[in-house]
């Protein structure tokens, strides 16, 4: 193995590894409309709302980095996956708020708020690896987007 090759697994190998769950906190539903992402939802879209901590702070909401992205949710033996559209203003660091539609996949909706759910954000991060000669490489952390929501944003209002 080339002197090089190790250290760059290494490195790959450290990029890559995240918590599959790594936010624990409460989750309660709300009904859909126009989320913070720019997106109209409805209450059987799989959406989710993020604390303002984990949603961010971007001076165009629209743009956050945080729209599109796929979450994984697991409570009580239960797995759902929701997609960030909008923002969850009264919600604590790691809570989140979600459509009816993924909070009845883990929990009755008469329970209204559940507590202890851990989520995470689908696909993590891939490494590129381009090979510039002599032994050298550039690595790029690429973040994996929702491809149907990336589709969306250039949709204007009145083609819905």
């Amino acid at each position: 193995m080339a002197p090089l090759i190790k250290p760059i697994l290494l490195l790959l190998a450290a990029l890559t590894a995240r918590p599959a769950l790594a936010f624990t906190g409460d989750m309660t539903y709300y009904t859909p409309g126009l989320g913070a992402c720019g997106k109209h939802n409805s209450a059987s879209d799989h959406i989710v709302a993020l604390s303002p901590a984990q949603y961010g702070h971007d001076a165009n909401p629209n743009k956050a980095r945080v729209c599109g992205r796929v979450i994984h949710i697991r409570h009580a033996g239960r797995t759902a996956s929701a997609t960030v559209v909008d923002k969850c203003m009264a919600c604590a660091s790691g809570s989140i708020d979600v459509s009816p539609a993924v909070f009845r996949l883990l929990a009755p909706l008469d329970q209204g708020r559940v507590k202890g759910v851990e989520w995470g954000y689908a696909g993590a991060s891939s490494v590129r690896v381009e090979e510039l000669g002599d032994g050298e490489v550039r690595l790029e952390v690429v973040e994996e987007v929702n491809e149907e929501y990336a589709r969306f944003e250039n949709v204007t209002e009145s083609e819905l």
